[in-house]
Parts: C-alpha cells; structure tokens; sequence
C-alpha cells in the first residue's frame, strides 16, 4: 500500500478558458490546455463533464514541467455530440486534438468514468500515447459480478441505461435543476460521509471550491451523463488486450464505487499492471497521488 504524505502543489483557480477546435466531420470539440506548449504533454480524461482532475492537478503538472489537455467528451462543455458511434471512436476525437496542437505523443491520466475513453485511446492510438494512468478504475460491466462490486448509484444507473433509459434521463433531471439552483448544497450531498483521506483534501478551500465547480458542471448536463452511463452499461467495443502501453492503477483504500477489485480486472488483461493502494482515501484522496499518476503518464524519470 502507498500513503502518500508529501505535498502537493496547490491547484489550479476553477476559472480556466475552454479552447475549441473544429473535427473532420463539422463537430467542435472544446478542451482547456494547461502549461507550456513545448512541455511533455498528458490528456486528463475525469468522470462525465468534469474537468475537477485536471484543476486539481494542475499545481501538480506545473512543478513538474507537464502540460495537461483536458478535453470535453460529447456533449460537454462546447463539445458536439456526434450522429452515432460510442467510445472506440473517441480515440479518433483525441488523435485530431493532438494532431491539431502538433503534439507527437502524450501520456494518458484517467479518472472514475474516465476509464474506458483513456483505454481506448491507448488501444486506438498507440502511436500516440506515451503510457497510461488510471485513478478509481472501472471496469467493463458485461460481466455481472464485475457491476455487482460497484457502488449503488452506478449500479442503478446502469440498469436504467439498459431497461429504461428515459428514465435514466428523467431521474438525472431533479439533480440538473437543484445544481443550478445551489450548486453548494448538490456539493455538499455528494461529498458528505467522506473516510479521512478524502476529508482532508475537500478542507482545502481551493479543492472545495473545484469540488463545487466540477459536481455543478457535470450534473447540469443530465442527456449527456444519461448517453455517458449508456455507452458504460454495454460492450465498450475494443479488446482491452490491445492495450500495450505502459499502465498502472491508483485505487482508494475506502472507495466503494469503483473499489479496488476493479482496478485488478483490467491489470489481469493488461500484463497485471500494478496497483498501488492508498490508505484511507476514496475519490478525494488520490490528490496527493497526482504527481506520481502525470509522472507516470509522461514516463518522467
């Protein structure tokens, strides 16, 4: 098990531009870009609609001379929601973003809802992609014993994705309007009950304050998290063996969303990448592991 005690850099203000650029098909993709362009690059990909990994990181990113891209999936930010096509095709968005910044190559950080987008592109853009790092993974839900380790809510959400999507899509919607109305109190709901390593991290004003950020933009997009948790709930259309570049997990000790056991189904098809376990942290309380996940991403020495 690791416990990280070092600090981490502070991070990055929640007020950060979104850049746009235009795909092949006419679609906008919108990203933000952090650090130098002549820096060794990482793509940050976090849970639905979130950009809360890549403020989170950034203080992180910047001592250690990484410059970050934390694109917008479909249907987030300014990001255009294509016609058809599910979560292979994002190695396609993900290759144009980095053709277009005329960056050769970049490390992956992935986070929660993250996972498969990041292994994707590690699978469809080998060329591309430096190594891969993966922060609370979760695993393909074919297999029913894998979506039985996973915390009531996504278990929910993927049985609604599958049964009743338009469901799904009208129980998401009390959450949209109580984000708009008081994105603090939606904060405060999701982040309470937290184990101490995750505690730690939300005092920090600047991690509260991304923390509010990050849970209002996500929820007020109720159609794009609903098509999210329904591209997760079925195949997600690659071979996780083709995936070849370097990896390795960071997993909560205390997560019960994405626990541990998840992590370990995709490193048993993936060379059993290792898994490094942190004490007394859930989702929050990887922030400390940040360093080690963009170090990792880039291969820095």
């Amino acid at each position: 098990m690791t416990s990280p005690d070092r600090e981490t850099p502070a991070p990055m203000s929640t007020e950060h531009p979104r850049e746009l650029i235009e795909l092949a098909d006419g679609r906008k993709l919108s990203y933000s870009d952090y650090g130098d362009a002549s820096a060794p690059c990482v793509v940050v990909l976090d849970g639905p609609g979130s950009r809360g990994l890549a403020l989170g990181a950034a203080g992180a990113a910047r001592s250690l001379g990484v410059r970050m891209l934390a694109p917008d999936r479909p249907g987030f930010g300014q990001t255009d929601t294509p016609a058809r096509g599910g979560i292979p095709e994002w190695a396609a968005d993900c290759r144009a973003l980095l053709d277009q910044l005329e960056v050769p190559r970049a490390g992956i950080v992935t986070q929660s809802g993250g996972t498969p987008y990041g292994l994707a592109a590690a699978a469809g853009m080998p060329d591309r992609v430096i190594a891969i790092s993966l922060l609370g993974a979760i695993a393909p839900t074919d297999d029913p014993e894998s979506v039985a380790e996973l915390g009531g809510q996504v278990r929910t959400g993927i049985k609604l994705a599958r049964r009743a999507p338009w469901l799904l899509r009208l129980a998401l919607q009390p959450m949209a309007r109580g984000a708009r109305r008081d994105p603090e109190k939606i904060a405060r709901k999701v982040a309470k009950d937290l184990p101490p390593g995750d505690a730690a991290v939300v005092a920090d004003p600047r991690m509260w304050a991304i923390h509010v950020d990050a849970t209002a933009e996500i929820l007020v997009r109720p159609a794009a998290i609903a098509r999210e948790i329904g591209l997760l709930a079925r195949p997600w259309g690659f071979d996780l063996r083709d995936v070849r570049v370097p990896a390795a997990f960071w997993s909560g000790e205390c997560d019960d969303v994405h626990p541990t056991s998840q992590s370990e189904r995709i490193a048993a098809h993936l060379d059993d990448a290792p898994i490094h376990v942190v004490e007394g942290a859930a989702n929050f309380g990887l922030y400390p592991t940040y360093p080690d996940a963009l170090r990792f991403a880039a291969q820095l020495p």
